[in-house]
C-alpha cells in the first residue's frame, strides 16, 4: 500500500542524501541503491496517480488532499532529479548521470510491474470474494423462498 501523503518528503529526503553524497565524492557504486529508492518512488507516484494504489472501493472515495500530495510529490521529485542531474553532471565522474538515468529506467519499470502486479491480484481477490457472497446470498435467498412456499402450501 502507498502512503500517498508521504511521498514527497521521502523524495525530498532521499534526493538530499544522494546530493549530499556526490558532493562529497562518494563512489557511486554506494549511491545507487538511493537511486534505486528514488526511482520505486516515481513509480510509486505514477500507480497513485492513475489511482492502482486502492481498492475498488477506495477508488471511489479520493480525496482533494490526496490529489494535492501526488502533485506535490510530483514536484518535488521533478526538483529533486533536476538537482540531482546537475550534481551528478558536475561532481561525478563523466557518464554519471547516463548511468543513473538507464538504472532508474530498470528500477522504475521493475517497481510499476509489482505494483501492478499487486493491484491486479488484490482486485481479482475482491471481485472473488464479492462474486462468493453474491451467490451465498442468491442460494440463501432461493432456498428460504422454497422453505417459505412450502410453509404456505403445506402449513
Amino acid at each position: 500500500m502507498i502512503e500517498v501523503l508521504a511521498l514527497a518528503g521521502a523524495v525530498t529526503k532521499i534526493a538530499g542524501g544522494i546530493s549530499s553524497a556526490i558532493q562529497a565524492g562518494k563512489d557511486l557504486n554506494s549511491v545507487m541503491p538511493h537511486f534505486g529508492k528514488l526511482a520505486k518512488l516515481e513509480a510509486d507516484i505514477a500507480i497513485a496517480e492513475s489511482g492502482k494504489h486502492k481498492g475498488p472501493l477506495g477508488r471511489l472515495t479520493s480525496s482533494e488532499e490526496e490529489g494535492f500530495a501526488i502533485a506535490q510529490a510530483k514536484m518535488a521529485h521533478k526538483e529533486a532529479m533536476e538537482t540531482l542531474r546537475s550534481h551528478c553532471r558536475l561532481y561525478g565522474p563523466p557518464g554519471t548521470w547516463d548511468l543513473v538515468v538507464r538504472e532508474q529506467a530498470e528500477a522504475r519499470k521493475r517497481q510499476k510491474e509489482a505494483l501492478e502486479a499487486q493491484a491486479a491480484a488484490r482486485d481479482k481477490l475482491f471481485w472473488g470474494i464479492s462474486l462468493s457472497l453474491g451467490v451465498l446470498i442468491f442460494v440463501g435467498g432461493t432456498a428460504a423462498m422454497i422453505w417459505g412456499v412450502d410453509r404456505l402450501a403445506n402449513g
